[in-house]
């Protein structure tokens, strides 16, 4: 059996190398929330997400529309994350950096493919059990409960403890009440789902536009001398 040795002030340092390392991180993915425009993307996925199943149930399963809709809904959310993340990379460009700079946190290109790959196998499985747990009850919509949960848990582990920004707490705390209140309401499942993701859009977009205002009022774009 092995064991490892740490002197105290080599452990010191390394602990404390570690917790800077991480002060960093939190503060450049603060950084990233900081204008609002990630939160905006956010609330137009929700949108999206709210006609697509509101759509959904009101064309019905047995239509020919409503099945590719159920079938091509795992292509939706990974679609929308490629599409939202150059959206949201497109408007820093114009927006952010040429204000407040340009900052990144370097990462390993292939723990970043592994992550990407990971949140799409994410998506994929939280569709399925959706589907799955929400055939097993009847008795209360748990498919928008269960949603309700997810994306609240989401939103405290990879928002909330990642950036350190409290904000996400409230989009979580949302997200549990609406889930709940929606799972008793009576309503059809789609037309619930539909009534969650367009409220949580509709909180997203308050959000990041109230965030993104405020951003825009302390950083102006710096004036560029003219020629004298």
């Amino acid at each position: 059996m092995q064991t490892s040795l740490c002197y105290k002030p080599k452990c010191d340092k390394e602990i404390l190398m570690k917790d800077e390392t991480s002060q960093i991180e939190q503060r450049i993915r603060r950084y990233w929330y900081r204008d609002g425009i990630g939160e905006i993307m956010g609330g137009v996925m929700f949108l999206v997400l709210a006609v697509y199943f509101s759509l959904q149930q009101y064309l019905g399963d047995d239509s020919f529309i409503g099945g590719m809709l159920q079938a091509g809904l795992v292509l939706l959310l990974i679609g929308g994350m490629y599409v939202g993340r150059r959206v949201v990379n497109s408007a820093k460009a114009r927006i952010t950096y040429p204000r407040t700079g340009y900052v990144e946190y370097r990462t390993n290109s292939r723990n970043a493919v592994l992550m990407r790959v990971l949140a799409a196998f994410t998506a994929m499985t939280v569709a399925s059990m959706s589907v799955f747990v929400a055939r097993k009850f009847d008795s209360i919509d748990a498919m928008v409960a269960v949603t309700g949960v997810l994306v609240a848990v989401i939103l405290i582990v990879k928002q909330g403890w990642g950036s350190g920004l409290g904000r996400f707490y409230f989009l979580s705390a949302a997200s549990l009440v609406l889930g709940g209140i929606l799972s008793v309401s009576g309503f059809a499942r789609g037309y619930n789902l539909g009534l969650f993701y367009a409220l949580m859009g509709i909180a997203f977009l308050i959000s990041g536009g109230l965030i993104l205002k405020r951003y825009l009022n302390e950083n102006p774009l710096p004036v560029e001398a003219g020629d004298e």
